[in-house]
């Protein structure tokens, strides 16, 4: 499976209504400038983990991502997200991983 990519959407002086879409099981991707920010709303029953992918390695060796939880019937905002966040081939994605997507619904905003 692909993961769903994200297209951002920016916010504008007289407002922005963003537009969400369901996940891949997958995850998702979205192109980053350091200036995106990723918005998880979960309606379902149970806690879901977002797993942010870093892209880079230390000395050779994988760091490991960072996890945060989004409480049932809660939403979270990620980011912006810094180069280690782009995976390594050179087009400036980010991967996220959600543990679950039924009821969960994503998306990728921008100044």
């Amino acid at each position: 499976m692909a993961r769903t990519a994200l297209t951002a959407q920016k916010f504008a002086t007289l407002g922005l209504a963003p537009t969400y879409v369901a996940p891949d099981a997958a995850g998702v991707s979205l192109r980053s400038s350091g200036k995106q920010v990723l918005h998880v709303k979960n309606a379902s029953g149970a806690s879901v983990t977002v797993t942010l992918k870093i892209g880079k390695t230390v000395e050779g060796q994988a760091v490991t991502a960072p996890t945060a939880t989004v409480g049932a019937g809660a939403d979270k905002f990620f980011g912006p997200f810094s180069d280690n966040y782009e995976q390594p081939d050179g087009t400036d994605t980010v991967f996220v991983d959600l543990s679950a997507v039924t009821s969960v619904t994503v998306a990728c905003l921008t100044l």
